[in-house]
C-alpha cells in the first residue's frame, strides 16, 4: 500500500475553476491573434489599394477609418495628393542598334487625377536647354532635355537613364514624377499594328519627306508624304509623321505626335482594349518586352481601369513650346530657351485648372487683323495651354475692323474667358458679355469668340517673361 496520499476525486457538481480560466485565456489569445492579422491586413490593403488600382480606394466607416494607420479612403484629390504622373519617352534608336542607350526622341508627362477622372499631357521639346543633375546631386550642368537618358545610362548615374530624366524634368517642372515608360521605334510600330492602325486627320498644308529614313542608312528611304486629310496609318506611317522634321519645326512635331496619340485612344476605345482585365493582362505578357517601366505586373489591371475610365474628350495636351526662345549655344548649338516663369505658368495650368474642362466652352477665333495666319496661331498657342484641339474653330477671314484683342463671352464661360486673356496679356475688361451688336460676330455655336488684335503677341506671350 502506497504511502502517498490520495488525490480527492473532484466533485462532479464543481467545474475546476483553473482548467477554465486556462481555456478562457486560449481562446481569448486566438481572438486577439485574429484581431491582430485583420488589423494589420486592414492597414496593409488601405494603404497599397491606391497603388494596385488607382482609381478604387477603400472607404470605410467613421469608426475604423480612425485607427491607426489605416487610410480612409476620402481624402479629397488636390494638386500633389492622388494625381499620378509619368514621364514617357520615345528613344531615338534605330533597331540595327540592339538595346544601346540613345538619346530620347520623345519626351512628355501625362498627370492623371483618378478622382476626377482626367488627364493631360504635356510635351517637352527635344532641343530644351535644361539643367541636368550631376551624379552627386549637388550641382548641375547645361545641356538638351532628350540627352538626360542618355547620360544617366552612359556615366552610371544611380538608376541609369531613366532615373536621371526624371530628376531631370523633376527639377524643371518642379513636380514629383512617380512612373516612367519608355519605348522605342519598333515598340511603337507594334502598338499601332496591334490595333490594326489608326486613322489620323492630317492638316493642312500635310507632310512632304521623300527622303525619310527609319534607320538613315545610305540609300534606304520610306517616303513620308500625307496630303492634308484624313489618313488610315500603320505602324511605320504613324512612326514617320510623328518624327520628321522636315519643313517644319520641333513643336510642329509636338504637335502630330499629340495627334496620332489622339488617335490611339480612339482606336483602343473602339476596340474596348482597356475594358476586360484578363485581355489587359494577355496584351500586356506578350507587348510588355517593347517597353521599359518601374509600372510591375501586379499594378497594370488598375491602370488599365483607370485609363478606361478617362473621357477621351476631357484629354488635353499642353506644351512648353510656348515658354520658350530659339537660342544658339557658345558651341554653335541650336537650343531652346526656357522661361522660369512661363514654364511656372504651364505647370499650373497642366496640374491644377480642372475647371477649363469643366466648362468645355467651344471657342471661335477671328482674326482681326491683316495677317491671314493670325487665328490659327493662335488656336494653337491656346491649345499649348491646355484647350483642347476640338474645342476651338480659327476663322482666317481678316477683318481689319478691329484693332484690338476682344474676348466676347456668348453663354456665361466667364472662367474660360477671363484665362484666355491672361494668356493673352489682356486686361480682364476685354472679356464682355455678348450684345445684339455682337450676334453677328459669331459664324458658329461657340460659346466665346476671341477677335485677335494688332496687339496679341502670340509668340512671345510666355516666352517673354522672366527666362533663366
Amino acid at each position: 500500500m502506497s504511502d502517498r496520499p490520495q488525490r480527492p476525486a473532484p466533485s462532479p457538481s464543481r467545474p475546476s475553476r483553473p482548467r477554465l480560466r486556462n481555456q478562457l485565456l486560449f481562446v481569448l489569445g486566438i481572438l486577439v491573434l485574429a484581431a491582430g492579422a485583420f488589423y494589420t491586413a486592414l492597414v496593409v490593403a488601405t494603404q497599397i489599394d491606391q497603388i494596385f488600382f488607382p482609381d478604387s480606394q477603400i472607404r470605410l466607416g467613421s469608426g475604423l477609418s480612425k485607427l491607426p494607420g489605416i487610410d480612409p479612403g476620402s481624402a479629397p484629390s488636390d494638386i500633389g495628393g492622388g494625381r499620378i504622373n509619368i514621364l514617357v519617352m520615345g528613344l531615338d534608336r534605330r533597331p540595327y542598334e540592339g538595346n544601346a542607350a540613345t538619346r530620347t526622341d520623345t519626351m512628355f508627362v501625362m498627370t492623371v487625377d483618378p478622382s476626377t477622372h482626367t488627364a493631360r499631357g504635356l510635351a517637352m521639346p527635344r532641343d530644351l536647354f535644361v539643367d541636368i543633375p550631376t551624379k552627386s546631386g549637388n550641382s548641375t550642368y547645361k545641356e538638351r532635355v532628350n540627352a538626360a537618358y542618355v547620360l544617366g545610362a552612359t556615366q552610371n548615374y544611380p538608376g541609369g537613364g531613366p532615373a536621371l530624366a526624371k530628376a531631370t524634368v523633376e527639377r524643371l517642372l518642379n513636380i514629383k514624377i512617380n512612373y516612367y515608360v519608355v519605348i522605342d521605334f519598333e515598340g511603337f510600330k507594334q502598338v499601332i499594328d496591334l490595333l490594326g492602325g489608326i486613322d489620323v486627320d492630317v492638316p493642312s498644308p500635310g507632310v512632304n519627306d521623300p527622303f525619310y529614313s527609319e534607320t538613315e542608312r545610305l540609300g534606304d528611304f520610306y517616303p513620308c508624304v500625307f496630303k492634308a486629310g484624313l489618313h488610315h496609318m500603320d505602324g511605320s506611317d504613324a512612326l514617320c509623321y510623328s518624327r520628321t522634321r522636315r519643313n517644319s519645326s520641333d513643336l510642329d512635331r509636338i504637335l502630330r505626335q499629340q495627334r496620332v496619340i489622339f488617335a490611339v485612344m480612339d482606336k483602343a476605345t473602339q476596340l474596348h482594349v482597356l475594358a476586360d482585365p484578363s485581355n489587359v493582362l494577355s496584351l500586356w505578357k506578350r507587348y510588355k518586352g517593347t517597353v521599359v517601366t518601374d509600372i510591375n505586373d501586379l499594378q497594370v489591371p488598375g491602370f488599365a481601369k483607370l485609363a478606361a475610365s478617362i473621357d477621351p474628350d476631357q484629354l488635353a495636351f499642353l506644351s512648353l513650346g510656348a515658354a520658350t526662345t530659339p537660342f544658339t549655344t557658345a558651341d554653335g548649338a541650336a537650343v531652346l530657351l526656357p522661361s522660369e516663369a512661363g514654364i511656372k505658368q504651364i505647370v499650373e495650368a497642366f496640374m491644377s485648372d480642372n475647371r477649363l474642362l469643366q466648362e468645355a466652352a467651344q471657342i471661335e477665333v477671328r482674326n482681326g487683323t491683316t495677317q491671314n495666319d493670325k487665328s490659327t496661331k493662335a488656336v494653337e498657342y491656346f491649345t499649348s495651354l491646355g484647350i483642347p484641339t476640338t474645342h476651338m474653330i480659327a476663322v482666317n477671314a481678316p477683318d481689319a475692323a478691329h484693332s484690338q484683342t476682344e474676348i466676347i463671352d456668348y453663354t456665361g464661360k466667364r472662367y474660360t474667358a477671363e484665362r484666355l486673356a491672361v494668356w493673352l496679356g489682356l486686361p480682364k475688361e476685354r472679356v464682355h458679355k455678348s450684345t445684339e451688336a455682337d450676334i453677328a460676330l459669331r459664324s458658329s455655336e461657340a460659346d466665346i469668340v476671341v477677335i485677335v488684335g494688332a496687339d496679341a503677341k502670340l509668340e512671345s506671350a510666355l516666352a517673354a517673361q522672366q527666362t533663366r
